[in-house]
């Protein structure tokens, strides 16, 4: 693993050390933030004349970066701030920080944005589909084993979905019902869960 993309959970010091000391790089996004040292770069961000500006799907694009230290972090950081205005004059803004100073700041772009998409697709998928939100039981071992088993079998109904289903059955409910069946077949010809075919 190279780069690491993170939410503002992840916007500490000590997070950022330890990547640091395993050799990864991160970009993480930032949100409100206590941390003093990202409040003053926002602060300087804001001040600042633009580094780029590029459009991407009808998307006006300005980019603000700047070089700085987080406290508890002794390699230096990059700041940087993507304010996007749309033609409907909608305006919004990704701030992020990251150990990457060498990489292009479209690349940073793109792996911010496939963060976000990874969460609005997986994490919303396990949300809605398969009861994430739902505590089941309150030992922190027990939620650990739950989430790991709703993972697991999130995970092993798409690769069911995406690679055994042909493209006209596309209902949810069929491929439940068709799974219900594997699974009835299964309990009858155990070979079957070691074939690869």
């Amino acid at each position: 693993m190279d780069i690491v993309a993170y939410d503002a959970l992840a916007c500490n010091s000590i997070f950022i050390n330890q990547c640091i000391s395993v050799g990864v790089d991160v970009v993480i996004k930032v949100k409100q933030n206590n941390n003093n040292s990202i409040k003053q770069i926002k602060r300087i961000v804001n001040k600042k004349e633009k580094t780029e500006v590029w459009e991407i799907n009808k998307e006006k694009i300005e980019v603000y970066e700047e070089i700085f230290y987080m406290n508890g972090v002794e390699q230096p950081l990059k700041f940087v701030k993507f304010a996007k205005k749309k033609e409907t004059k909608e305006r919004s803004q990704i701030l992020i920080v990251t150990t990457c100073l060498d990489i292009s700041l479209k690349t940073l772009y793109k792996i911010i944005k496939a963060r976000w998409d990874i969460e609005n697709r997986i994490f919303n998928n396990l949300k809605t589909e398969a009861s994430l939100d739902h505590c089941f039981v309150h030992g922190g071992n027990g939620v650990e084993a739950v989430i790991y088993i709703i993972f697991i079998s999130s995970n092993l109904f798409q690769l069911f979905r995406l690679r055994r289903i042909k493209n006209h059955i596309k209902i949810q409910k069929e491929l439940v019902r068709l799974l219900l069946k594997g699974l009835y077949l299964l309990k009858y010809n155990k070979t079957l869960i070691f074939s690869s075919g």
